[in-house]
């Protein structure tokens, strides 16, 4: 609306400026053909008063132009297309006449806001009145100032056809700015949304690794707690093993053999384990070797059978014992049936096989 407002008043001051201006350079052309300098001075004004009316017959012929009236340089009266009363009376106190005595051509466009100008049935409703200051062709001197009369309707309808048309382009430039910045508002808010969901990406990958390296440390800890009695445990089955050789009887001996190896055997998958727990922050590479999965998983189930009896449930394995042997991580494989298991062990009813 503002941007409306100064443009169509800037172009508006340049319609009306230049309709004055081509008023006044007609009238002026006008009055060189019709009237001398001694017209406007003459002291009689009755044998000039046929050249002004021939003036205004011919200057009438012009559509818009409707009469006119005279002054002379000292704001007097001295001829009138109308009112003849008006002659001889002085108006110094007309702004617009004394504006067009110090040379301005000047108009009077308050009737562009008024409904009724002119007193007769016949004139148009609307009528601006334009000073022009007439001058000596020789001497540049003024002669007077002619008041004339124009129709305002076509400079009215040219307004408004100009307010028309800059309000249109000021809405059709407001418009397109409006979806300019809501364009890019919205692929801002976009990216906006894109950098808040990586940032909780972030913290959460940040915290996810804040934890994850807690429990590492926590895991070295534990593993390493847990490791050193392992290793004395080791150690003292494998010294018990060496003197079990003095032990008495055979059967003593084989049994006795028997337990420190299940021992040894416990003792190294726990260990297992541990080395499990010591890579949880940074798991171990997987290393395939040949494995029978069949023992693998008789295995689980001898180690797990004290939770088996616990719990009321009685293991039973059905095996396929044509499984040939496979490539396969034994530490990853046996974490893997481990937990199948266990979760098995957690949901079977007690006292199911």
């Amino acid at each position: 609306m503002a941007l409306w407002f100064l443009v169509s008043n800037y172009l508006i001051n340049g319609i009306l400026r230049r309709e004055w201006e081509t008023t006044a350079q007609f009238v002026r052309t006008e009055v060189r053909e019709f009237l001398t300098a001694e017209d406007f001075t003459a002291k009689d004004r009755k044998p000039v008063g046929p050249k002004f009316a021939a003036l205004l017959r011919h200057i009438t012929l012009m559509p818009d132009i409707l009469r006119f009236n005279v002054y002379n340089p000292q704001g007097v009266a001295i001829w009138a297309a109308v009112d003849k009363k008006l002659v001889g009376r002085s108006f110094v106190d007309n702004e617009k006449l004394q504006e067009a005595i110090q040379g301005k051509v000047v108009a009077d466009v308050s009737s562009l806001r008024q409904k009724e100008n002119v007193s007769e049935r016949d004139s148009p409703k609307k009528v601006v009145e334009v000073f022009i200051p007439v001058y000596s062709e020789v001497t540049r001197e003024l002669l007077g100032v002619m008041e004339i009369h124009k129709r305002a309707d076509p400079i009215d309808r040219d307004i408004r056809e100009a307010r028309i048309v800059v309000l249109l382009g000021a809405l059709c430039g407001g418009l397109l700015l409006y979806l300019s910045l809501f364009a890019i508002v919205r692929q801002a808010a976009r990216k906006i949304k894109e950098q808040e969901e990586n940032l909780l990406k972030v913290q959460s990958d940040l915290v996810a690794s804040q934890r994850m390296a807690a429990v590492g440390e926590i895991a070295a800890a534990v593993a390493h707690g847990i490791g050193n009695p392992l290793s004395s445990i080791r150690a003292a089955a494998q010294v018990a093993k060496l003197d079990c050789d003095e032990c008495e009887g055979p059967d003593l001996q084989q049994k006795t053999l028997t337990t420190l190896d299940e021992i040894i055997q416990q003792v190294d998958r726990v260990q297992k384990r541990m080395r499990g727990l010591l890579n949880f922050a940074k798991p171990m590479e997987p290393r395939p070797a040949p494995m029978k999965i069949n023992s693998l998983l008789s295995d689980i189930v001898e180690v797990l059978r004290p939770r088996f009896a616990e719990a009321g449930v009685s293991p039973q394995l059905d095996l396929d014992r044509s499984l040939p042997e496979v490539q396969l991580d034994a530490n990853h494989v046996e974490q893997i049936f481990m937990g199948l298991v266990t979760n098995a062990l957690e949901a079977t009813p007690k006292g199911v096989a």
